[in-house]
């Protein structure tokens, strides 16, 4: 996929679901591996929590700009969305992800994969079921040429902005979660999705600041 020649908010409302679709596929197939063999060493170990740990943050974060700045902004322009019908669907979803997070921490005290793990698993499973119905609803709603029509390329960029800022408000640690979106992505969807992100993000944070402590997630990344 190329690059847009004009941004778009709902390219980036694809991006951010692939991330966590994609995520949510590894950590389900890694945990399996992990809970029937162990882990291979300590760094594979830490590498799993904090990947899963910034998935699971991610996700939040993902709905809480979706119910704080994405629908109140476009309701009035798109009149036939399901706005509450997604909100409460947002809203259902969140004790499963306290209780994953609660596992992740559980995950995180075990020397050795064990119940901990067995829990997370089947939470993340349910976690799943949930979330492909869910995105196929707003990316129905939201198609990239729909959302075109509606608002002019500098309302996309305030959007794409917003929504950075908003996210990284509510997501964390930014030294997990920001290589854990970027690198969830192959590079052409990445350099779409990382736009409105800071130069200095992107150029020093990410690839020489923050490098060594991303590192173990390295492997449940793409290149």
């Amino acid at each position: 996929m190329s690059e847009p020649t004009t941004p778009n908010i709902a390219e980036d409302l694809l991006c951010i679901h692939a991330v966590i679709t994609r995520g949510l596929n590894v950590s389900i197939e890694k945990g399996r591996v992990f809970a029937q063999h162990g882990y291979p060493d300590a760094s594979a170990r830490k590498g799993f929590i904090a990947y899963v740990g910034s998935l699971i943050s991610v996700l939040h974060a993902h709905h809480l700009t979706e119910n704080d700045l994405f629908f109140p902004y476009f309701r009035d322009k798109l009149p036939d969305a399901p706005f509450d019908v997604l909100i409460a669907q947002h809203r259902g979803l969140e004790p499963l992800l306290q209780e994953a997070k609660m596992a992740t921490d559980e995950v995180s005290a075990e020397p050795q994969a064990g119940a901990a793990l067995a829990r997370l698993n089947n939470l993340l499973g349910r976690i799943v079921k949930f979330w492909h119905p869910h995105i196929r609803i707003e990316e129905d709603h939201f198609s990239v040429a729909r959302v075109a029509t509606l608002i002019d390329a500098k309302e996309h960029e305030m959007l794409a902005k917003a929504a950075t800022e908003h996210s990284q408000q509510h997501s964390g640690p930014a030294h997990w979660v920001v290589p854990f979106l970027l690198y969830n992505l192959p590079p052409d969807r990445r350099a779409v999705f990382a736009r409105p992100m800071p130069p200095v993000v992107t150029r020093l944070l990410v690839p020489i600041v923050w490098r060594r402590k991303w590192a173990p997630m390295r492997p449940f990344l793409l290149p």
